[in-house]
């Protein structure tokens, strides 16, 4: 991901914890990571609870805008090879070059090679196929492709209605279920041109598998980063007493504060009434707002439709 620009007048983890135990009337600490005082591991604890919880209470269904993350790849696929294919070997040799290929990642066809065949192993001038091909052949075509695609390591989860190819400009079709993607995958049907993806084992899985790499597949997810280091790392836990959090530092301050009493069974609730209503405040300007007319005259921005499409001359 990229990671948020850390603002000069944001307070690092030390001085977030700082501030709120100087508010309780609590002593001040040089640090908090590795410090093996009881209270400074509440503390710490606290402050990743605080961070995570925080970073999922945006009532939004995109959440906060500081963790919505634009995330865009290019199709893979390995032209212009060919190989031995022998019948009932699921090795396939004699490959001028195995480059750009991976294993687990890529799916292989070719003349005798069975449908949605996948790549599990790659050797320099061979590959290990999990399907057994039924026909024998010398100089056989083959085109390899990247149909699985490593999904980034900060995913929370993905924004729906965001997964767009935009070689050809259409919104990619799921996710699929199980039960869908084995119909693609071992039924008869065609599935036509329109791309369709599905989320499995940590990977993005697209079909019909590519045959170029000219294609560029976008989408938005929420990231689960949180906090991030002094060099923009993105983080979701503390790790160091100069790291910052990503999100507003006084709701950090107010929630470190209530979760304490409340840790220690002090009363908290004149606390947690200050944190909500800083953190309804925050979720209401965060990010903008639509603006809603009382009238019949919407504002904003406006897709084509067929009150705004010339008579004549529609894209001269």
């Amino acid at each position: 991901m990229v990671a948020p620009i850390v603002q000069a007048n944001k307070l690092n983890l030390l001085g977030l914890i700082n501030a709120a135990t100087a508010e309780l009337g609590l002593p001040q600490y040089t640090s908090i990571i590795a410090n093996t005082d009881t209270q400074a591991l509440q503390l710490l604890s606290i402050a990743n609870r605080e961070g995570k919880d925080f970073s999922q209470h945006d009532k939004r269904a995109d959440g906060w805008e500081e963790l919505r993350v634009q995330y865009k790849f290019s199709t893979n696929a390995v032209t212009g090879l060919t190989g031995t294919v022998t019948a009932g070997s699921t090795t396939i040799t004699g490959i001028s070059s195995t480059a750009g290929i991976t294993a687990g990642l890529f799916l292989v066809s070719g003349n005798g090679i069975p449908y949605d065949t996948r790549v599990i192993a790659v050797g320099a001038n061979s590959v290990t196929i999990d399907s057994i091909p039924t026909l024998s052949g010398s100089g056989v075509s083959l085109l390899f492709s990247q149909d699985a695609y490593p999904i980034p390591n900060d995913v929370n989860y993905f924004i729906p209605q965001t997964t767009w190819d935009r070689t050809y400009r259409w919104q990619l079709l799921g996710p699929l279920s199980a039960q869908e993607w084995q119909v693609l995958k071992s039924g008869i049907s065609p599935t036509g041109p329109r791309r369709r993806y599905r989320v499995m084992g940590n990977l993005f899985y697209i079909d019909p598998p590519p045959s170029d790499s000219l294609g560029v597949e976008s989408l938005e997810y929420y990231s689960n980063a949180w906090c991030q280091s002094v060099s923009g790392a993105a983080q979701s836990k503390w790790i160091a007493d100069t790291d910052f959090y990503t999100l507003d530092d006084d709701c950090f301050i107010l929630g470190v504060k209530w979760r304490f009493l409340a840790a220690k069974k002090l009363d908290y609730q004149q606390e947690f009434a200050d944190y909500q209503a800083a953190m309804e405040r925050v979720s209401a300007r965060n990010g903008g707002t639509r603006y809603l007319p009382l009238n019949a005259t919407a504002r904003g921005t406006h897709l084509l439709s067929s009150a705004n499409v010339p008579d004549t001359g529609f894209g001269s």
